[in-house]
């Protein structure tokens, strides 16, 4: 009589679980998005990238870039990176205002001191770039004109690699595999009018 309650209880508890999995399954990792509920799977971004580069909980509000009226400092960069470490998009995601400047320079000539060097400060808001207005310029289009990035090892290793035409599908040099960088660079040495906010 015992054997046949437990083989009962086996039997009731495996059929729920059954139905449980089957009314989640979509919901476990490797199934189809569609399945999951959606067409497309948001992609975050990791912790390490986000302490970086993203908005930090000090950061002041996004301000509308075309307001500022302050005093103008023009500064010219003969290397990449000029040693900004963040800018951040204006209120309309239009122009960029710096957020963060590497405060050293590590030897004469170095190229993530020049900002520092230069007195560029947290705030000001980039004007023009070589002649050309930055304040109407989408944040994005702006951040590859400038191409002022400091990059981590890792991700330098993968940039040359794809600059040299080696991609992650195994596909060797010279096949055309990426049209990397085939946006508008601005040519060294880069003129930036930065502009306080005031």
């Amino acid at each position: 009589m015992a054997r046949s309650r437990s083989a009962t209880g086996a039997l009731i508890t495996a059929l729920g679980l059954a139905c449980v999995a089957c009314q989640l399954g979509g919901a476990f990792v490797g199934s189809s998005p569609q399945l999951r509920g959606g067409s497309s799977v948001t992609r975050r971004v990791g912790v390490d990238y986000l302490l970086r580069n993203g908005p930090k909980d000090a950061d002041p509000p996004l301000m509308d870039v075309t307001s500022a009226s302050g005093a103008t400092h023009e500064i010219e960069f003969k290397k990449k990176p000029f040693g900004i470490l963040r800018y951040a998009p204006g209120a309309n995601g239009n122009g960029a205002v710096v957020r963060e400047v590497k405060q050293e320079s590590r030897y004469p000539g170095d190229p993530q001191g020049q900002a520092f060097v230069a007195g560029v400060q947290p705030g000001w808001v980039v004007a023009s770039v070589n002649g050309q207005d930055a304040k109407n310029i989408k944040f994005e289009d702006l951040m590859e004109f400038m191409d002022d990035e400091v990059l981590d090892p890792v991700a330098a290793l993968s940039l040359n690699l794809k600059e040299n035409g080696v991609s992650s599908e195994g596909k060797g040099i010279g096949e055309s595999t990426f049209t990397f960088g085939g946006g508008n660079l601005a040519p060294l040495p880069i003129k930036v009018v930065y502009q306080e906010q005031r």
